[in-house]
This record gives structure tokens, C-alpha cells and sequence, in this order.
């Protein structure tokens, strides 16, 4: 039977002295963490906000060590297990952490050594830096600095952009699977465990993939479904319509959460109504901000750069979630990293490992695609990909006529694994309300399938359309799943509300960007000039939009970092 992943660790920190023993070890609540950290050795096990030390909490068997985690964890961690683990990874038999679920991350502090972990499916990132015989980490990069970072342009222009990247000099972060092993003066980092792909049968049709992808997402909500009640942040998409209906299958008493968009040209909710409806599922819509509220927050926290234009509504709906009692949201994330496209091309076709009869259909469906002749051609090569080609990407690019140019900038970089707006949402937005946020389609058995599939199975190219996810999309089909919901060919228009709204307050974003104190302008990153000539122009201004809205939100990170960023009195 599936653990049943009850308590959820928020995070850890520390800083070790290189041989010390004497290590204050404490559980402090998320919301005053910044004030517990003393000025020796010491580790912190952050807990949920509001709360007081959880019963039983983590079991600390061996002297002189101490485990601490973050994510969500087992109802119970026995003693034994957590003596054999810490006393496996201090002899450096590392394999030892395997036997964790692979959604936590965490640290195991010892005289000889601290090692940071990071399993295959966390989602909490942990960052470090090893100085001058001491140890530190923390999954808030704001607590390893010791005064404002000196930031590269060009990294803070791509977050300017959009681009999921991860800004902080000098810091180091854990890769999933990972582990680092310090001593205070050198860290080396090593892989610990790894996503093996699934064994299936030469050429597994398609169908077979999408009932062995729903049945893994069972297992994966499983350990959720009789955990009291729960929520699912429900698009109208296929990749959270299908974690519901999992839910639904299991008896689970769940509510789905929908971000109402009053832009007919963006509004979901049609989908999202008819998916809660067929499942019998109650359906909770929160109404967007209002048309003079401002897109920025009135208070913000930010670790990282939240580049993204769905701050403030994600924020009212975790106010939402919070008020309902409800402690665990499962979305449909990763779904379009685990199974969408990753490369593609005839190629990709060719060499798959697919039934004969599919192969030919996908041949023939690509050359009736949106791409050109020249460009399904050029895809023959190995290694070529339709998703990567140059002229491709420059058509989809969005604008940023505001920004100083970066002269020879390649094109651009998400660094999936940082995964910044993951980690800034999960510190700024669900923890604060004690919420713990959980991506089923990234769980292992689903990642394996994943690792075994195709990359022809990723996107079917049939009638002149693109069809990605087909694994998902097939799934539904076969479940409680409106048609209108698995067909949905394409996107809707939403960036439509935020172009609106920057059309109508145009002086709103000349407030955060072009007044004489802007960070990114002094950095020089945003050009005042530029910036004026696109705010007094309607076309560009739709054009930049995003963009525009993105930037701001990395000032105020800016802003927020330099009052942070001043030296913590020591305890």
C-alpha cells in the first residue's frame, strides 16, 4: 500500500562549523524562521506556519547527528529507519537515501561531514555555499548572503524575459537526484538515484501508454486521496482534469479551485464546469482582481524572481484555499514536462519504437504540419528538432523593445531544473498559508513511463495540427472526461487580460520601472528611453506586455532583496 503522506516539512537550514558537536538543533514555523538563526552551529527544521513542534516529529536517534527534511513526508518515520539512514550516509554509503521518497529533499548533519539530498521528485530545492570552515544551506537563497549579490546583466535580463533562471552568484543548488557532501572548506557533488525508464514490450502501442500513465497517476494520488480534504487547482486543460478525475475515482473529498478570468478571451471556466461536472465534484471559482487593482502584490517576500504574470491571482486563491481548511493542492504540473514534447522531427519518427502502422500515419501527418517542407526535412538529421529550430522560436518570441539589447545573447535558456517561479510560489504563496503543493504527474512510476516513451509519442502531428501530450490526452479520453476538454486543440488567448490591463494602466508599470530609483535601469538592464517609446505606444504595448509585467516583478524582487539582503542580528 502507498505511504500516506501526512506532515509536511516546509524546508530546512543550518550552518555547520567543519567537526563540530555541538549543534543547536530546533523546529521553528515557517513564518518566523528569519528570526531563529543563531550565530554557531546550528539547524533549523522549518515546520508549517502557525504551528508548534510536530508530534512526533522526526526521530534524532544518533548522537551527535541530525536528520532534517523538507517536503511532504511518511505519517511516520520510524526510529530504526532514520538511525540506519543517518549512520549509512555518515559511513558514505549514500545509496542509503534511495529508500526516502523521492519527492523529499533534506540533510543529514554528522561531525565528519553534512550532506545535502535533493530526491529525483522534489520539489523543494535546497542552496549552498562552503566557506571558510563553514557548512550553510537553506531552501531561501536570501539566508547565504552576506550583503547585496552582485548580479550578472545578462541573467537578470533573461529573467526580465520570462526565462525560468536562476540569478544568485556564487550559490550553489542541488539537481534532482542529487547529493552534496561538505566538510566547510570543499563540497563535490554526485548523483544518488536516478530515473531508470519503465521495462515494457518492443513497440508498446500508444493506447497501452495511456492506461499504464493513468493507472501510475492512481498510485501517485493514492497517498493523497485519504488524507481528510483536499484540493486540485483546476485549468481547463487535460493535465489537471485528469489528477481530478483520479481523485474522483478514488472516493477522495476533494474541491477543485478554478482562476476565473473575466477576458472572454482567456475564460476557462466553460471547461473547468463541465469537467467538475461530470465528475460530481464541487467546483470553487475565484474571481480575478479587479480591473483597477494593480497586477503588482501590496506586500511581497520574494526569494527568487517570480517572472510571470499570475502572482496576484495565484495569491487570492491560496487566500481562498487557506479559508476552506484545506492543506493539500495537487495541480496538474509537470504534465507537460513529463509527457509534451521535447524534440521532434522525422528523425524522431523514423527510429521510434512504435508500431509499423503508426509510424506511417505520423510520417504522413507531419507532411500535412504547420512546419515547412525545409524545415521537416532538415529534421531527418539526428540530433534536429522542430521545437529548437532558430526561425522557429524567433516567430514566438515575446517582445522586449524595453530592455537594454545583450549584444551575442544566445536564445533563450529555462533552466528546468532551478525551476525559480516553482520555488518562488511554493515560499511566497502556498507555505505562508500552509499549503503544501503536490504535482502527481512527476511522481517516479509516472517519470519512468515517461523515460520509456518515444519521443514520437510526445506530439502527433494529424489533419495540419500539433497534437502534444497524446498519453494524456488519451488517458482522458478513456475516463469521465468531457471530449471538449481532451480535444481542446491549442491555447487560449491568456495573455489577453494582462495586455488589457497594461493598455488601460500604463502609468501602473511606469511607476515600478521608470522611476529615478529603478534597480534594473541602474543595473542597466531596462532602458528609460526605450521604455517611454513603448508605453506611449499602443501596439508596443500590447506587443510587450508579458514582458513588461515580468520585469516588474523582478524589481520588486530587487527591491524586496536589498531590504533583506542587510546583515540578520545573531541570536
Amino acid at each position: 500500500m502507498a505511504e500516506q503522506y501526512l506532515t509536511e516539512f516546509p524546508g530546512c537550514s543550518g550552518r555547520i562549523a567543519a567537526g563540530t558537536t555541538a549543534v543547536d538543533y530546533a523546529y521553528v514555523p515557517f513564518d518566523a524562521r528569519h528570526g531563529h538563526r543563531p550565530a554557531g552551529s546550528h539547524v533549523r527544521q522549518w515546520i508549517p506556519a502557525g504551528t508548534a513542534a510536530p508530534a512526533p516529529g522526526i526521530p534524532q536517534p544518533v548522537p551527535d547527528a541530525i536528520l532534517a527534511l523538507a517536503g511532504p513526508a511518511p505519517r511516520e518515520l520510524p526510529t530504526e529507519q532514520v538511525a540506519r539512514l543517518v549512520r549509512d550516509v555518515d559511513r558514505g554509503r549514500y545509496a542509503a537515501l534511495r529508500h526516502l521518497p523521492p519527492e523529499l529533499a533534506g540533510a543529514v548533519v554528522t561531525p565528519r561531514r553534512v550532506v545535502l539530498f535533493r530526491g529525483v521528485c522534489s520539489a523543494d530545492q535546497l542552496f549552498f555555499r562552503v566557506a571558510g570552515g563553514w557548512t550553510r544551506w537553506s531552501g531561501d537563497p536570501r539566508d547565504l548572503l552576506d550583503g547585496p549579490p552582485e548580479f550578472d546583466r545578462e541573467t537578470l535580463w533573461r529573467a526580465c524575459r520570462g526565462e525560468d533562471v536562476f540569478v544568485f552568484p556564487g550559490l550553489s543548488l542541488l539537481l534532482p537526484g542529487r547529493l552534496a557532501v561538505a566538510d566547510g572548506r570543499t563540497a563535490r557533488t554526485e548523483t544518488y538515484d536516478t530515473i531508470t525508464a519503465l521495462p515494457l514490450p518492443r513497440r508498446t502501442p500508444l493506447r497501452r501508454y495511456a492506461d499504464l500513465a493513468y493507472e501510475l497517476l492512481g498510485e501517485e494520488t493514492r497517498r493523497y486521496a485519504s488524507a481528510g480534504r483536499i484540493g486540485v487547482l483546476l485549468s481547463g486543460g487535460v493535465d489537471s482534469a485528469t489528477v481530478l478525475a483520479a481523485l474522483a475515482d478514488q472516493g477522495a473529498d476533494v474541491t477543485a479551485y478554478h482562476m476565473h478570468s473575466a477576458d472572454p478571451l482567456a475564460d476557462e471556466s466553460p471547461r473547468a464546469r463541465e469537467v467538475c461536472r461530470a465528475l460530481s465534484v464541487p467546483l470553487v471559482v475565484v474571481e480575478p482582481p479587479g480591473e483597477d487593482e494593480s497586477y503588482f502584490p501590496r506586500a511581497h517576500d520574494f526569494p527568487l524572481p517570480f517572472n510571470h504574470v499570475w502572482f496576484r491571482r495565484l495569491d487570492l486563491t491560496a487566500r481562498r484555499i487557506a479559508e476552506d481548511g484545506v492543506r493539500t493542492l495537487l495541480t496538474g504540473l509537470d504534465g507537460d514536462v513529463v509527457f509534451g514534447p521535447l524534440r521532434y522531427g522525422l528523425y524522431d519518427i523514423a527510429a521510434a519504437d512504435v508500431p509499423w502502422r503508426e509510424r506511417w500515419a505520423m510520417a504522413n501527418g507531419l507532411l500535412s504540419s504547420r512546419w515547412e517542407l525545409s524545415r521537416i526535412v532538415r529534421s531527418i538529421r539526428p540530433g534536429y528538432s522542430l521545437y529548437e529550430d532558430p526561425e522557429a522560436s524567433a516567430e514566438t518570441e515575446r517582445a522586449s523593445d524595453f530592455l537594454v539589447p545583450v549584444p551575442g545573447a544566445g536564445p533563450e535558456r529555462y533552466e528546468l531544473d532551478s525551476a525559480a517561479q516553482e520555488h518562488t510560489l511554493n515560499l511566497t504563496v502556498w507555505r505562508p498559508h500552509g499549503i503544501h503543493c503536490a504535482k502527481p504527474w512527476g511522481g517516479r512510476g509516472l517519470r519512468r513511463l515517461a523515460a520509456r516513451l518515444p519521443h514520437a509519442y510526445r506530439v502527433i502531428p494529424y489533419a495540419g495540427r500539433t497534437i502534444d501530450k497524446p498519453v494524456l490526452r488519451l488517458a482522458a479520453a478513456r475516463r469521465n472526461i468531457p471530449s471538449r476538454v481532451w480535444r481542446h486543440y491549442g491555447r487560449d488567448w491568456l495573455g489577453s487580460p494582462d495586455e488589457t490591463w497594461c493598455l488601460r494602466h500604463p502609468e501602473a508599470v511606469a511607476d515600478v520601472l521608470g522611476g529615478p530609483g529603478t534597480r534594473l535601469a541602474a543595473l542597466g538592464v531596462v532602458d528609460p528611453h526605450r521604455l517611454a517609446a513603448v508605453l506611449a505606444d499602443p501596439r508596443a504595448l500590447r506587443r510587450n506586455a508579458e514582458n513588461l509585467l515580468c520585469t516588474a516583478m523582478v524589481e520588486l524582487f530587487l527591491r524586496d532583496l536589498a531590504v533583506k539582503s542587510a546583515t540578520v542580528p545573531r541570536t
